[in-house]
């Protein structure tokens, strides 16, 4: 071969060479996320079998909430300055942030303004929502931002924004009314723990036989957290149940678990999920939380969810989790 011919093909073949791609290592598969530190340093709730200092049940109304409003206190200073509601943000059919025309949108949504209303009777209804604040609220959180005499004495929960009611499907717990001072409404939705995972684990992993040495997310200082290391599960804790959706995604854990009605809304975002029950199953209730210094509030909550009872929340249902049989659980009132 000629030098200059030989030249030439040196040269191409260097250049051949530069322009293949560089052979890369496989991509390692996510590890499985750490648990995660609280945002502020939150007080140890009490054990889920300790009896109650405090009590679940609500205040029952006398009648004249909706038609005479309390003066004074709590219901006086949302007048004045609007109403603040803690709320998920992202938790589909329940309360979610609709990116397109930036309204909070679900059942726990429409029971706010349902509230609302009944606190500004005398306002053009569709002024109302303006009148309502929705402030986000991560799951760990949320009961920290009532203004209670427990936060008071717990100096990090200045960290956390405050609010007149959180409506972020809160299950009714004992360790709430202790620990944070809760007080509960009547509940307004029945929800049972169930598993999130994605389609095709029947082949290593049956979900109906439990969750036993599985990775399981909820979200943290939530009962499904505490049931799923009960039935020998390994929690993964997050600041909000709604980061589980993307751990699962990401492979690094194996199931997802919390109440159902949140389970559809990960499921309609991920059509390759499949919902499982929670063995054994449990049944919680969720209600409306409020500072247990808000007497006058908590029973106008319950008027308010009271009128609903019946035609007016079976609506509500249907508006938002479709042919789902719901039915509003039965009050329970301090006296019966």
């Amino acid at each position: 071969m000629p030098p200059r011919v030989r030249l030439v093909a040196l040269v191409l073949a260097l250049a051949t060479a530069a322009c293949a791609p560089v052979p890369r290592d496989p991509v390692p598969r996510p590890s499985a996320p750490q648990p995660q530190p609280p945002a502020v340093s939150a007080p140890t709730a009490n054990q889920r079998n300790a009896a109650c200092q405090g009590t679940t049940a609500s205040l029952r109304p006398d009648g004249t909430e909706l038609v005479r409003l309390p003066r004074g206190g709590v219901i006086d200073a949302i007048r004045q300055r609007g109403l603040r509601v803690g709320v998920s943000q992202t938790a589909a059919k329940l309360s979610s942030r609709n990116l397109r025309t930036g309204v909070v949108e679900g059942l726990e949504a429409d029971l706010a303004l349902e509230i609302a209303r009944a606190i500004f009777p005398d306002r053009d209804p569709a002024e109302v929502p303006k009148l309502i604040e929705y402030v986000a609220m991560p799951t760990r959180d949320r009961f920290l931002a009532l203004e209670t005499d427990q936060n008071g004495r717990f100096p990090p929960a200045t960290n956390v924004a405050k609010v007149h009611l959180i409506i972020a499907d809160a299950s009714v717990t004992c360790e709430r009314v202790d620990t944070f001072g809760v007080r509960f409404s009547v509940p307004y939705l029945e929800t049972k723990q169930a598993l999130l995972t994605y389609r095709g684990t029947d082949g290593v992993w049956d979900p109906r036989t439990g969750v036993q040495g599985r990775t399981v997310c909820s979200g943290a200082g939530t009962v499904n957290l505490a049931r799923i290391t009960e039935r020998g599960g390994i929690a993964v804790p997050v600041v909000d149940t709604t980061d589980c959706l993307v751990q699962l995604q990401r492979h690094q854990v194996d199931a997802v678990s919390t109440d159902d009605v949140i389970l559809e809304g990960f499921h309609d975002q991920d059509p390759n999920t499949e919902i499982h029950p929670f063995p054994p199953d449990t049944t919680d209730f969720a209600a409306v939380a409020v500072s247990h210094r808000d007497d006058d509030l908590v029973r106008l909550v319950n008027a308010v969810l009271e009128r609903m009872r019946g035609e007016r929340m079976r609506a509500l249902y249907a508006k938002w989790f479709g042919d789902r049989p719901m039915v509003m659980p039965p009050a329970d009132y301090e006296g019966g």
